[in-house]
């Protein structure tokens, strides 16, 4: 059964992130529902923020208590998040592969001014197209471990990142691409590592993505997560602090929205959402407003995506240039290779392959 958000609370969430450079008169009921909303959308930290610095009024502090344990757990994981990015770009440097921040570490690093504002789950890491599988290799030979097994070869070598790992007890997914091959997303032709973005964060120099195609990955991936599972605030919230300090937005928008033409309206309408958390979007039509919260109600909502994911995966497959990929790509779908199947059904590695199958299409 699905998980239902009334949009009213929806509004008192945003209202509260919203990024007001002044004090903000919170006037509105701040009940219990609300507060675990905020914490399962990663946006608890950043609203105790705002109050504990004056920046809301009405709040008491014992309304803030839970969202002010969020923030210090933030606070105390990411200096281990922090730690184990030096660790993997000092590894990989040594061989002669850059990598760039990616998504969770870029933005507490830089677009937040507190590193307990934003949670994160792991980290993200691009390098070179054609580098991942090296990348991979030098990490496990330096002591990470090892996460998953991808169906196939080719799988792994058309995927967006290559088998996730495990670096000091944090995961670290190495992207090859931001997107798959098969994804309405992928961008072939451009160079992520052109006219990069230089962080230093205590003392910990990390680079990042351009400020349009940062955007336009932390846009697109938005999208992607909400076809596999659904929407966080907090991604919405990501993509409105990085739009707020450019000077000419709607110019800026125009050449996030130019790297992906064909994309072009899936991208502008999750842009729109973003761009409820500013403050000068407060003027827009009311009837518009309400309409684009209950969007973001129905995107947030728990849902059972099974099915779902299996279609997109099948699609993404299918849309991977090259017809003898296509095929290959396809009967390791359904028919993946042992070590696959010996990893995902914990069996014997000298059980017969027949009846691993078996057990994969009886389960399906």
């Amino acid at each position: 059964m699905n998980k239902t958000i009334a949009v009213e609370k929806l509004e008192i969430i945003i209202e509260l992130c919203r990024l007001n450079d002044e004090i903000q008169d919170f006037k509105r009921e701040l009940t219990p529902s609300v507060q675990q909303i905020a914490v399962q959308n990663g946006v608890a930290a950043w609203i105790y923020s705002r109050g504990k610095n004056g920046l809301i009024s009405g709040i008491d502090s014992n309304q803030l208590k839970l969202w002010k344990s969020v923030y210090f757990q933030n606070t105390i994981q990411f200096q281990k998040y922090l730690s184990v990015f030096k660790k993997v770009n000092d590894q990989l440097q040594k061989h002669g592969i850059p990598l760039l921040a990616l998504k969770g570490i870029a933005l507490a690093s830089q677009l937040y001014t507190d590193e307990g504002l934003r949670p994160m789950g792991d980290i993200d890491i691009l390098v070179p197209e054609g580098k991942g599988l090296e990348a991979l290799g030098i990490l496990l030979r330096n002591g990470a471990q090892q996460l998953a097994v991808p169906r196939s070869v080719v799988h792994e070598q058309t995927d967006a990142h290559v088998r996730a790992i495990s670096v000091d007890g944090i995961m670290v997914e190495i992207h090859q691409r931001l997107f798959s091959k098969g994804s309405v997303f992928y961008l072939k032709d451009t160079d992520r590592f052109q006219h990069c973005v230089r962080i230093c964060k205590q003392g910990v120099v990390m680079y990042r993505m351009n400020d349009v195609l940062m955007a336009y990955h932390l846009v697109a991936h938005v999208i992607k997560g909400i076809r596999m599972g659904g929407l966080r605030l907090g991604w919405l919230l990501d993509i409105a602090l990085f739009l707020k300090p450019i000077k000419d937005r709607d110019a800026f928008i125009i050449s996030v929205l130019n790297v992906k033409p064909s994309q072009r309206k899936e991208l502008k309408q999750l842009i729109d959402m973003a761009l409820l958390f500013l403050p000068d979007k407060l003027q827009i039509n009311e009837d518009s407003k309400k309409q684009v919260l209950k969007k973001i109600v129905r995107l947030m909502e728990e849902k059972d995506f099974g099915a779902k994911h299996r279609f997109i995966n099948l699609y993404h497959l299918c849309s991977v240039p090259g017809l003898s990929t296509k095929a290959q790509l396809l009967w390791r779908e359904f028919f993946p290779e042992r070590q696959y199947m010996v990893f995902r059904y914990r069996s014997k590695a000298n059980e017969p392959l027949w009846r691993l199958y078996l057990k994969r299409l009886v389960r399906r």
